[in-house]
């Protein structure tokens, strides 16, 4: 295995994941103190099971960062050698980030099915089950966030 592939699938800098696990953590209190229940008992297992939805998001908010002037060059080496690193990572070559599509990555198909159902309902007097984080639809909420955002 030559050193090229070893970098492609272990990374050397894990930035990224470790801004997603705390975005993840941020979400979990942000719930937790809105009234939310889980099944996880603390932030740390809920951001290790939903890392993975997180990551598009933290490229985002590291992409801003390096946009600003303001940040010191260390730290925008940093955000640039960890993002150069996942430039050919076939999972983030189809989250819609502009800098990370590659078509040619993997054949991917994109899922035209529409997933929007209606009205984020969270605190309905009518359900008699308790809210949860798990419920909640993740997915699109992230998605919708960046485009009000962005």
């Amino acid at each position: 295995m030559s050193s090229l592939h070893r970098k492609i699938i272990t990374p050397q800098s894990t930035l990224i994941e470790k801004t997603a696990l705390d975005l993840a953590c941020v979400f979990y209190e942000a719930g937790r103190s809105s009234g939310l229940t889980s099944k996880y008992k603390n932030p740390k297992a809920y951001a290790k099971k939903h890392l993975t939805n997180f990551i598009p998001l933290a490229v985002n908010y590291l992409m801003d960062i390096l946009a600003k002037d303001s940040t010191p060059q260390a730290q925008k080496d940093a955000i640039y050698d960890a993002l150069m690193e996942r430039v050919n990572d076939k999972d983030l070559a189809s989250t819609g980030i502009p800098v990370f599509e590659n078509p040619s990555a993997f054949s991917f198909i994109p899922d035209t099915k529409d997933t929007r159902g209606g009205p984020l309902v969270i605190n309905s007097p009518k359900k008699k089950k308790k809210n949860r984080i798990e419920d909640l639809p993740l997915d699109r909420m992230l998605h919708e966030g960046n485009k009000i955002n962005g």
